[in-house]
């Protein structure tokens, strides 16, 4: 008896390890997971409610596998590499030169090279390019979330540590709205070169800028919409649909209103609190099938 649990036991260990391995190679929605850890066996023993145990049991391990936009990724471990500055200077170096002296395919696997790196650093620091725009700007949100600090590293080689706010559309272009040297200010992504999330958490005061939200009306309730005074059309694509900026407003009331509107209304920014919604959603879906 004794033997049949050691290696049930055994077994349970490395489906865990087969799963983190997966979720280190890249990032993946828990159907691809499901499919892509089937594929090795013998016949199905994946599914969502296993996968889901895995994942828990590398996060209660120390592993921080955060769910964004419905893919699981390895943000940072507690067994990582230690960089040192001069090792990432080094990095890029290496990457400046493989992009102007290689060929596409060599960049492009350096750079699939370089993302790997990334889930085994200690640092959670991620290169700020066009392939990895989406996955820094779910970097920086997450930042916003948990309160902590920023590193931008510009092209230019400056270093800004600061305090992060939120990801702004400006003049067509994506960029970061940060707090530095007591100042805020609008920084385009295309002028970062890297991003960097401290262990440094920052007390937002009660002056810091109000937080912007910016959702999406569809359908019927998009040509019957009424802007509330705290609010701006920014994106007018009537009959289909209209985008809002809403500022300053309360999260819990503006959440409260937005939730009437069902799956006629689709929060953009932020990321966090997109994913706050969805959770939300979510569990009213699991509170009426109970």
């Amino acid at each position: 008896m004794g033997t049949k649990e050691a290696v049930k036991r055994n077994q349970s260990s490395m489906q865990v390890l087969k799963t983190l391995q997966l979720l280190l190679e890249d990032n993946y929605t828990m159907t691809e997971l499901i499919h892509k850890l089937n594929a090795n066996e013998k016949e199905p023993i994946f599914n969502n409610s296993v996968v889901s145990k895995y994942i828990n049991t590398c996060r209660f391990c120390g592993l921080d596998i955060p769910k964004i936009h419905n893919k699981y990724f390895v943000a940072s471990l507690p067994f990582g590499i230690d960089l040192s500055a001069r090792e990432l200077d080094l990095i890029e170096d290496l990457q400046y030169s493989v992009k102007n002296t290689m060929s596409a395919k060599a960049d492009e696997l350096f750079s699939a090279f370089l993302g790997k790196l990334s889930k085994y650093s200690n640092k959670q620091i991620i290169r700020v390019e066009p392939k990895t725009k989406q996955q820094a700007f779910e970097l920086f949100d997450r930042a916003v979330a948990e309160k902590r600090r920023v590193n931008l590293l510009f092209r230019a080689k400056a270093v800004f540590e600061c305090i992060p706010l939120r990801i702004v559309e400006k003049k067509g272009k994506t960029c970061f709205n940060v707090i530095h040297d007591g100042k805020e200010k609008t920084i385009s992504a295309e002028r970062i070169s890297g991003l960097e999330i401290m262990d440094r958490r920052f007390q937002q005061s009660d002056d810091s800028p109000a937080q912007d939200v910016v959702f999406k009306l569809k359908g019927a309730l998009a040509e019957r919409y009424t802007l509330k005074e705290n609010e701006e059309l920014t994106k007018n694509e009537r009959p289909d649909s209209i985008t809002i900026t809403n500022r300053g407003e309360r999260k819990e009331e503006l959440f409260a209103r937005l939730l009437r509107y069902d799956s006629s209304c689709e929060i953009i920014f932020p990321l966090h609190y997109r994913e706050e919604m969805k959770n939300l959603l979510e569990e009213m879906l699991r509170n009426y099938e109970a």
